[in-house]
């Protein structure tokens, strides 16, 4: 019984939590509680104290009960974002944010503006799951576990995301990319420094001319 009670607090507050379209390190810091501790509660794994759930339901803006008996808000079938998407500066360019906040979702929309002769970063990314790419706009080249594939406008590219990759402008002018990717399980933690990368800001979009801070140039 008290297994499942731990169970339904967990799921009760990850339903809460993707509502908001919270990673689990944003929970963590909105409710002055460890990310491991989080973590714990959300698998099921612990069983929190009276307190330590209110701290998690007054950061998501929720009734205690609603952690337990389920009547909090229910994460939504369909998710619509207009046209103005929140933007995220990273080396040579932007990522710009599609669509978020289906319970279980797997998938990650992005579009990726790389400015001329740029790239997104000497150290390419490793992470779980699959990676489709597609060229909307200018040429581009992705790196993928050593080996780099030019794509041109309409090209697209789909690898598993497990290998080092990383995309690279070698032209002289900017390109767009559609970026989606697909990991294999539930609201992954990799997802935010993929989005997020390290010293990156979150801005507006087009308030900045893409390519604006200094880097080295692709070769």
């Amino acid at each position: 019984m008290a297994r499942d009670l731990e169970r339904r607090v967990g799921e009760q507050l990850q339903a809460a939590r993707r509502h908001r379209a919270w990673s689990l390190r944003k929970l963590a810091d909105a409710s002055g509680l460890s990310l491991t501790t989080v973590h714990q509660i959300e698998s099921g794994r612990t069983s929190p104290g009276l307190g330590t759930l209110q701290l998690l339901a007054t950061a998501l803006g929720v009734p205690v009960s609603a952690l337990f008996d389920g009547h909090g808000p229910a994460a939504p079938a369909v998710h619509l974002v207009a046209s103005e998407r929140p933007t995220v500066a990273i080396r040579g360019g932007r990522l710009e944010r599609l669509a978020t906040g289906l319970a279980s979702q797997r998938l990650r929309g992005l579009v990726l503006t790389l400015g001329p002769r740029r790239q997104t970063g000497p150290t390419p990314i490793v992470h779980p799951g699959q990676e489709l790419v597609l060229v909307l706009d200018g040429a581009c080249v992705f790196e993928v576990a050593g080996r780099r594939h030019s794509l041109e406008t309409g090209d697209s590219l789909l690898f598993e995301s497990s290998q080092p990759h990383r995309a690279l402008n070698p032209g002289p002018r900017p390109a767009r990319v559609l970026l989606v990717l697909y990991a294999p399980e539930e609201e992954p933690r990799w997802i935010e420094p993929h989005v997020m990368p390290a010293g990156s800001s979150t801005r507006r979009r087009h308030r900045r001319p893409v390519g604006h801070a200094k880097e080295r140039r692709v070769r």
